[in-house]
């Protein structure tokens, strides 16, 4: 019975290679597997040929610091012609996808708690050898397995261990598995490419892999290349090169061997092909170009800038030719996409053409926003949304828009009034527009402010907080000018709205006031609130919804400090004092200012950092005799519920004055008074009232009976 090596040398003889001395090595290094015996024989294995061979475990071979290797065997066509059937299988033995593995590897991949394997004996290092043998035969797209790895697994397992921030915890020995994955991730993307179709995802994949920003490149950009490049393209015929600037201190050598690797197995020699294709669809040209736009700095310009030269000057004058029919068609998606990378390329090639493929992305977007096709708004939208976050993130983005100049713009062409032409139904929709009038914050004039406010009147409710929160969203970044005007439309539109709308309105003032960033804005916030709050007309629901908003700002708000908390309990004493008057009593206000109070205060107990802060209730206790002003408030309550009620006298339900009933008065009685109630053990009582207060507010109120 024939061993297993027998087997795969019986398998491989088949195959068509016929040096059994060289099939015996191959499978000796390949550890008996056949797929990664083929890749060697095929000349496939990263790192292999030439004299070096794929890092292991973190070690070095002994000798003098250059890695040792093996001589390698002949190419596959070198040997002889495979004699595959019709369906590309060898005669004798057919070829399959590892699909045990790729089942394991999903296991692994596509899970919260991942795991991925970075050896090339085990799943990840399988199925890539077994997908760039498929794509040698011209199988890989028919093959279902080798597709769904290759469209599902893969992409998956390359992001993962490519912009995951774990990566920087990783040792040396995953790095350098990793390094042997990309290895032959290159190889399968040099020969798949050179196929038609075009493989958009694996080209995704592969600008991945060439993005010298991701985290594993990050963490790696000290490491030197691992082959010496100009013994094999010659002296400064190498496709990608370490920029002398950062020579010294970050080589990113690794990425400079990912790109010379693929552009030693012909892979930028078939991207110039395809470019340079007449029948090329838009999307394809945009994949093409990615991989090549995020490692630009590292091309070397002497060997791939006569390659795309022409293809740079193609893109451009497409672009600047669209039509406004054109406008609907949804392969256009891939023009900003496109046009990011080619000023990564003009910024390395041709920097005379960097500000016209800025005019071009702004141009473009500004065209597609007035498109009526809701597609086309959606794409630009998202598109400038990604504008602004790039030229504002503090992290650099090499290819983005000067912040001025996107401002200018915006300005000038009046983006956010036609964005606001669009479905401002759409919550998806309006997060767009919401990035962009941060952006423009005081540079938003009270004409266009104004116009946005309007699109509310006689909307759904869904419009009206779409609205709210794209208003929201801006507040933080006016001017004094604008939070006026702002409060002004607020003002109009309280008068004439019903009760439900004022309650959105009245969310969107609290909203704005947590979410602002200077004392002025929230000082402005808690002045509106508060107002609002003692209109005579005013339900109890919406002053109590008042207040809490006030409450939230006075307890969370960023700009918040202790002199207006202090202005605020002053203000509740105020209107318990106007209570107390026997001759006018105004016991509308008495119970919303006995909460507050209680509330405010109350925060003023929590513990800090250092320490307690209590000087408020003394001062209280000391300065207004907060103890018998309260009581006296609440006596002239009670006094205003006996003389409203008719015959059989007071109940819980009845009303003292029109808003507030006898036991919501009761109830804040029982808060002074201390007597059996959920009341009697609230803060209020406990940080405000000591026993001999206690005695105090119990004498006060007998001399009112």
């Amino acid at each position: 019975m024939e061993t297993e090596e027998e087997q795969h040398m019986t398998t491989l003889l088949c195959m068509g290679f016929s040096d059994t001395g060289a099939i015996r090595k191959a499978l000796r290094l390949a550890k008996n597997d056949i797929y990664e015996a083929v890749a060697l024989l095929t000349n496939e294995r990263p790192g292999l040929d030439y004299g070096y061979e794929p890092m292991e475990s973190g070690t070095r071979g002994d000798s003098g610091g250059r890695s040792t290797g093996f001589d390698p065997p002949p190419a596959y066509h070198e040997v002889v012609e495979p004699e595959n059937d019709e369906n590309g299988n060898c005669s004798g033995e057919s070829i399959e996808f590892p699909t045990t593995n790729l089942y394991e590897l999903e296991s692994r991949v596509l899970t919260d708690h991942w795991s991925i394997p970075y050896k090339r004996d085990e799943s990840l290092g399988k199925c890539l050898i077994a997908s760039t043998y498929l794509a040698k035969l011209g199988l890989s797209d028919s093959d279902e397995n080798c597709k769904r790895f290759m469209e599902r697994c893969m992409p998956e397992a390359f992001k993962k261990l490519l912009t995951s921030s774990a990566v920087h915890k990783w040792g040396t020995e995953i790095h350098e598995g990793i390094y042997n994955m990309l290895m032959l991730l290159v190889d399968l993307v040099a020969e798949r490419i050179k196929q038609e179709p075009v493989p958009t995802g694996l080209l995704g994949v592969l600008t991945m892999a060439f993005n010298p920003d991701n985290e594993y490149h990050f963490k790696n950009r000290m490491k030197m290349c691992q082959k010496n490049w100009s013994e094999v393209f010659g002296e400064g015929n190498m496709y990608a090169v370490s920029p002398a600037s950062a020579l010294q201190k970050e080589p990113h050598g690794w990425l400079v061997d990912l790109v010379n690797r693929f552009g030693e197995l012909g892979g930028l020699t078939a991207i110039q092909a395809k470019l340079n294709s007449d029948d090329i669809e838009l999307a394809e040209v945009s994949a093409l170009v990615q991989p090549l736009g995020v490692c630009a700095e590292y091309l070397n310009s002497s060997t791939v800038q006569p390659m795309l030269d022409r293809v740079i000057h193609k893109m451009i004058k497409y672009v600047q030719n669209v039509e406004e029919k054109d406008l609907k068609d949804k392969r256009l998606v891939s023009i900003p996409e496109l046009l990011s990378a080619i000023k990564l390329l003009c910024m390395r090639f041709q920097p005379d053409l960097v500000n016209v493929v800025d005019d071009l992305r702004l141009d473009i977007l500004l065209r597609m926003l007035k498109s009526p096709h809701f597609s086309a708004k959606m794409n630009s939208l998202k598109e400038v949304t990604k504008l602004i976050e790039d030229s504002t993130l503090s992290k650099s983005v090499k290819n983005a828009i000067d912040t001025d100049r996107l401002l200018d713009w915006l300005v000038e062409n009046s983006v956010l009034s036609i964005a606001l032409e669009g479905n401002i139904d759409q919550a998806q929709y309006c997060d767009r527009i919401k990035g962009i009038i941060e952006l423009l914050g005081s540079k938003l004039s009270l004409d266009e402010l104004s116009k946005i406010w309007k699109i509310q009147s006689g909307q759904s409710s869904t419009v009206i907080e779409n609205i709210h929160t794209i208003i929201a969203a801006a507040a933080g970044k006016f001017s004094s000018e604008q939070l006026n005007h702002l409060f002004v439309l607020i003002q109009k539109s309280w008068e004439t709205e019903s009760d439900r709308v004022r309650q959105k309105l009245l969310s969107l003032i609290g909203r704005i006031g947590r979410e602002a960033r200077n004392e002025t804005t929230t000082g402005k916030v808690l002045e509106v609130l508060w107002d609002l709050a003692h209109l005579p007309t005013l339900p109890s629901n919406l002053i109590q919804q008042a207040l809490e908003e006030h409450l939230a700002i006075l307890s969370d708000a960023y700009a918040v400090k202790e002199t207006n908390k202090r202005s605020y309990i002053i203000k509740c004493i105020e209107d318990i004092k106007k209570s107390s008057q026997h001759n006018n009593p105004q016991v509308v206000w008495v119970v919303p200012a006995l909460r507050q109070l209680h509330e405010i205060t109350r925060s003023f107990n929590k513990q800090t950092y250092q320490k307690q802060d209590k000087s408020i209730i003394q001062d209280l206790k000391k300065n207004f005799e907060i103890v018998k002003l309260v009581t006296a408030s609440l006596v002239a309550c009670h006094r205003l519920a006996v003389s409203t009620v008719g015959p059989g006298g007071l109940v819980g339900s009845s009303l003292v004055d029109g808003r507030y009933t006898y036991r919501e008065v009761s109830d804040i009685e029982c808060l002074v008074t201390g007597k059996n109630t959920v009341f009697s053990i609230m803060f209020f009582w406990r940080v405000l009232i000591s026993p001999v207060d206690v005695l105090l507010c119990k004498q006060e109120a007998e001399k009112h009976e």
